[in-house]
């Protein structure tokens, strides 16, 4: 008997398991993808550009202790492509905060020789 209620545990718990990845699987689609790409990468001058399949609002770069080192803000929303210059920079890794009109950011790397 005791096997018998172990047996009808381990089904509710995969069957539990099963509808709790479906719920989150289709709350993942419903989220707006927002691709992103950084070109030059890696960065020899002292401008790279943002790429974005969306409408770009700000690209913020921040150093590894968390300082910002440059910030643009774009007032035309229409633009998915922007020009960031950032001057002579040390050589080492920075992180590139790229927001939407949506609320939405991605953080790329963006590495600098």
């Amino acid at each position: 008997m005791k096997k018998l209620g172990l047996i009808f545990c381990i089904f509710g718990l995969f069957a539990v398991s099963s509808f709790a990845q479906q719920e989150v699987n289709n709350g993942f689609e419903e989220i707006k993808q927002h691709d992103v790409l950084i070109y030059p990468n890696p960065m020899m001058g002292e401008q790279f550009t943002v790429k974005s399949s969306s409408a770009i609002s700000k690209v913020e770069v921040v150093n590894v202790i968390g300082k910002v080192i440059k910030r643009v803000e774009n007032n035309d929303l229409a633009l998915k492509e922007i020009p960031v210059v950032i001057g002579k920079q040390k050589r080492g890794l920075y992180l590139v905060k790229v927001s939407f009109d949506d609320n939405k950011t991605v953080i790329k790397k963006l590495l600098v020789k």
